[in-house]
């Protein structure tokens, strides 16, 4: 699975892993699914002190999270590979990695045994409603790009509802929902904050963020 190799910057409040990485907090037990080349969890080691535990598809990317504590190579997707992990987390991560699985539904289940007491499951997915995508339907196109919403990787798409009615499948509660928006739009928003909660999420979300507990 992809995951871009971007910096992270903590002072951009427009950027899902800022986010994410807030919701994390200090001092975590943190399994971080599809960790890429380990921006997110070099971060939390780094700045917020999380032991991080990473799970990565891509041998390659993986060896470039020297940083962390443990890597597992092998998809999210093996239910025998999360069975054999050993260990229960604070926080699992799951960041712009269930738009690129056939079947979500496998990890979402299999994360119920991986959470320590009053653990969370956090996770990002692209917006597919974005108003955007609706213009670009009603021109009769649907346009891979190398990345954001449209990323030719992507298996499968998400709106606010079916992604909310995946995680209650899963057995999954909502406590806390955020969004991020276009970088331009995240500019004006960076001088005006207070704007955001004027903006309708299904409209202008680029990605919409889920912070989960099991669902009792």
């Amino acid at each position: 699975m992809k995951r871009y190799a971007a910096t992270i910057d903590l002072n951009n409040a427009n950027s899902a892993w800022t986010i994410l990485a807030r919701w994390v907090g200090r001092n975590r037990r943190v399994l971080d699914v599809g960790c890429g080349r380990g921006q997110l969890g070099n971060v939390l080691r780094a700045q917020f002190d999380c032991a991080i535990t990473g799970i990565e598809i891509n041998s390659e990317y993986a060896r470039e999270c020297a940083g962390y504590d443990r890597v597992i190579i092998g998809s999210a997707e093996d239910d025998a590979l999360l069975a054999r992990i050993g260990e229960s987390f604070d926080v699992i991560v799951c960041g712009d990695v269930l738009e690129h699985l056939r079947e979500p539904e496998i990890p979402l289940r299999a994360f119920h045994d991986l959470l320590a007491p009053n653990g969370r499951l956090l996770i990002s997915v692209p917006n597919v409603a974005h108003f955007r995508i609706r213009w670009m339907l009603l021109r009769g196109h649907w346009d891979y790009t190398p990345e954001g919403i449209m990323d030719a990787t992507h298996l499968r798409w998400f709106t606010r509802a079916s992604l909310r009615a995946l995680v209650a499948r899963c057995c999954w509660r909502a406590d806390a929902c955020d969004f991020t928006v276009s970088p331009n739009l995240g500019r004006w928003l960076h001088r005006a904050p207070a704007l955001k909660k004027w903006l309708p999420p299904t409209w202008f979300a680029a990605q919409f963020l889920l912070n989960l507990s099991p669902e009792k």
